[in-house]
């Protein structure tokens, strides 16, 4: 499946309150010897989460998060001391491989199975689906969610008219 059958999937299954202000997005780019790709989320066309493969690289000498379901080789989860107040998702904490590894893999998942997979990007599709409902959304105990997720829901309320826009730091 193409890049372009795969998100119009995904973006498909989102609440009618989201559809259009929040995006899914990748890329690549390949030059002589090497290939840059990331992947990204948007809200109103200002990105919120970047997915960048030579970021993660660079930090950790691999492509995967160990969130990712991949026998390939994994870096560790940035621990709470790491992270910069304000951001959804660290430098290189995913990768473009990740993104898409967790789009293909949500859309086989029932939505519940999506909620609890470990994987954020996974229950940030979740947080977005139709099939989770304004009454679940009030249920949700957002001091256990990842950043991503978190910042997501926090969209998710604001555009459903349970909560004000909330201000997301855009990453560097």
């Amino acid at each position: 499946m193409k890049w372009s059958k795969l998100k119009s999937e995904i973006e498909q299954k989102f609440a009618e309150s989201v559809k259009g202000r929040v995006e899914i997005f990748s890329t690549r780019y390949t030059t002589a010897s090497h290939s840059m790709s990331r992947g990204w989320i948007t809200f109103d066309g200002k990105e919120i989460a970047n997915f960048s493969t030579p970021d993660s690289v660079n930090r950790y000498g691999v492509y995967y998060n160990e969130l990712t379901d991949t026998i390939c080789a994994s870096h560790p989860l940035v621990r709470k001391d790491e992270r910069q107040l304000g951001r959804l998702v660290e430098k290189g904490e995913f990768s473009r491989y990740d993104f898409h590894e967790a789009c293909w893999l949500y859309l086989t998942l029932s939505i519940n199975d999506a909620l609890n997979h470990k994987n954020p990007i996974i229950n940030c599709f979740a947080i977005l689906d139709r099939r989770f409902g304004k009454r679940r959304l009030k249920e949700v105990d957002v001091n256990k969610l990842h950043p991503l997720v978190s910042g997501v829901f926090q969209i998710r309320l604001a555009l459903e008219g349970l909560r004000k826009i909330p201000i997301i730091e855009l990453p560097a």
